[in-house]
């Protein structure tokens, strides 16, 4: 990787270069209309900071030149943010605070890094009043990305400076994190300075190609109808393969290295406590090259083969790769017992569209899912058929099935959502909403055991089903009615609610055919509502300086909520009936 910039001329060389690349990239793209009237040095400080924004997006997504400009939302009233870009396909939210520093000795100051957590608070409690007109422009597609399970978010700060935080700014994104990422990955930061936006401008002009030699055991040769070359590397050559290239590894990837995702985290665990297992484990490296060359070495047999590799870029695996290294950096041990699977595919002789269809077609095929070990278990098929022959309901299993109208059934997901939220212990809605496959991790224990026994029967589950369907048509009539933290606890907290709903509706004859099941749903719309305004009342009592979205996935602190809620039940009875019966929940 390029080591750090050091002197006072190679930083202005290095920041003349990053401007003359702003202005070549950007100039058509990027919005200054609120600076027509301002002087030339104003208007072009504004321009070179949005820019920069703009080619951090980049960074992390595959917008063009264009689509990163528009992510642009710099200005008066920013809070904070200058630029957001949504990435569905990945799940994840970038949002950027970008300074142009002439100097490129600056970083970002204990202000500025404030207001930058700030508003990225704010937005998660979707005060979208407090942002530009381009923010808002942008609700729609904000709000769906909060209301995503599995959303991450990357907060990037991007400037010609340097990447080191004073120790006041750095503790402002600790904080961030330390409340962010309690129960599992949601939020990472990323330094941005003059050292990797030069390199970005490099790659953009032609930055030397990556060649290296590979020493593969056990390997093998596909010749036609394209040659490629397959085998296995040490864990420790593929850590030493990132450490001396980086992110250029992935130049023609999709994607760069995600960080600290629970998957990677997985990857980086197995290598360091199961490093025999990581080659059962892991699908391995998939690498293009602009030429294979097999040395002399080895050439007797295929227990060794040395292979010298020129315009290598890895196209699949990315993840694999960075984990590995992360594991390296972590501790030494297990990268030698560590094998990795890898492919290496000479392009010479390919059609000129080869390289990207390989690239998209390795990173578009189906992955196993927690969620279709559920299709083995036998409980799901006696469900399947109760369900039909009881009452006429389909029930969805595996992936790909077609799901079924709303009142024509359900889906397996459906009811372990709807049976976790009945469930007395708030753990289980938790994670319903933070982590739904790790329901499914084991259909041997719990907690799927909890939802799917023996005695779980096709009332229990459609009509559990029901509640939730119910609860949720409500809440999003609510969602409507709301705006600030309440509409985020709408969004966020909504299968707490759902459970705290279940809390107050009388389960006792859930399983029974003849159970008068009209009677509680009539109720469910009026306990959602008082659920949810009960709820947001303690969040902003107990919780007041919480990121709500990390709040609805910590389990004690869900659990202090459902009892602050009970409690306040407890003392101030509804009046309109919704204490009527022995409420109990499913066990």
């Amino acid at each position: 990787m390029r080591s750090a910039i050091k002197g006072h001329d190679v930083k202005k060389l290095w920041i003349r270069h990053v401007k003359e690349a702003l202005h070549k990239g950007f100039a058509d793209h990027i919005d200054m209309s609120d600076y027509a009237r301002a002087s030339d040095s104003v208007r072009e400080k504004a321009f070179l900071s949005r820019s920069l924004a703009a080619l951090a997006v980049q960074r992390f997504t595959e917008l063009s030149t264009a689509a990163a400009a528009s992510a642009v939302v710099d200005g008066s009233h920013d809070n904070g943010i200058d630029a957001i870009a949504v990435d569905p396909a990945q799940h994840r939210v970038i949002l950027v605070q970008s300074k142009w520093d002439g100097s490129g000795d600056g970083t970002l100051g204990l202000g500025d890094s404030r207001n930058f957590t700030a508003g990225f608070k704010d937005l998660l409690d979707t005060k979208f009043d407090r942002f530009s007109s381009r923010l808002r422009a942008r609700e729609e597609q904000i709000t769906a990305a909060l209301d995503d399970v599995d959303v991450t978010f990357v907060l990037v700060i991007a400037t010609t400076g340097r990447t080191d935080l004073a120790t006041p700014s750095a503790g402002v994104f600790e904080d961030v994190l330390q409340e962010m990422n309690e129960t599992q990955p949601l939020v990472s930061v990323e330094l941005l300075g003059l050292n990797e936006f030069h390199a970005f401008v490099a790659d953009g002009l032609g930055e030397p190609r990556i060649d290296f030699q590979a020493q593969l055991e056990n390997w093998g040769v596909v010749s036609e109808p394209y040659e490629a070359y397959y085998g296995v590397v040490t864990a420790s050559s593929v850590a030493e393969w990132y450490e001396r290239f980086g992110d250029r590894l992935f130049s023609q990837n999709i994607r760069m290295a995600l960080g600290s995702t629970s998957v990677n985290e997985s990857l980086t665990r197995t290598i360091q406590e199961d490093p025999h297992h990581f080659w059962y484990f892991n699908n391995g490296v998939t690498a293009l090259c602009e030429s294979i060359k097999k040395t002399p070495r080895g050439a007797a047999s295929r227990t060794f083969g040395d292979f010298a590799l020129t315009g290598v870029s890895v196209v699949n695996g990315a993840q694999t790769v960075a984990s590995i290294h992360q594991a390296a950096h972590r501790a030494e041990s297990g990268l030698e017992d560590a094998m990795v699977w890898v492919r290496f595919i000479n392009l010479e002789g390919c059609p000129d569209d080869f390289a990207a269809a390989v690239t998209r077609a390795t990173n578009t095929q189906n992955a196993v899912e927690t969620r279709d070990f559920v299709a083995l278990d036998p409980v799901q098929d006696r469900l399947r058929t109760e369900l039909v022959l009881s009452l006429k309901k389909t029930y969805a299993i595996k992936r790909g099935e077609p799901v079924p109208r709303p009142e024509n059934g359900c889906t397996v997901v459906d009811a372990t959502v709807a049976l976790a939220c009945a469930n007395r212990e708030p753990s289980l809605a938790v994670l319903a909403k933070s982590k739904v496959g790790s329901l499914w991790e084991s259909t041997k224990k719990g907690p799927y055991r909890t939802l799917f026994h023996s005695g779980v029967g096709p009332y229990r589950v459609w009509r559990c089903v029901e509640v939730m369907r119910c609860v949720d048509d409500t809440l999003a009539d609510l969602k409507r009615q709301l705006d600030g933290r309440p509409r985020s606890v709408c969004l966020q907290g909504n299968r707490l609610v759902l459970h705290l709903v279940f809390r107050q509706l009388d389960l006792q004859g859930i399983e029974d055919a003849d159970c008068e099941w009209s009677t509680q749903m009539r109720r469910v719309p009026v306990l959602t509502e008082r659920a949810l305004m009960s709820l947001a009342k303690h969040v902003d009592d107990a919780y007041a300086s919480s990121y709500v979205t990390s709040l609805f996935k910590n389990i004690t602190k869900c659990r202090d909520l459902v009892h602050r809620v009970r409690g306040e039940w407890d003392s101030n009875p509804a009046t309109d009936g919704a204490r009527r019966g022995t409420a109990k929940s499913t066990e």
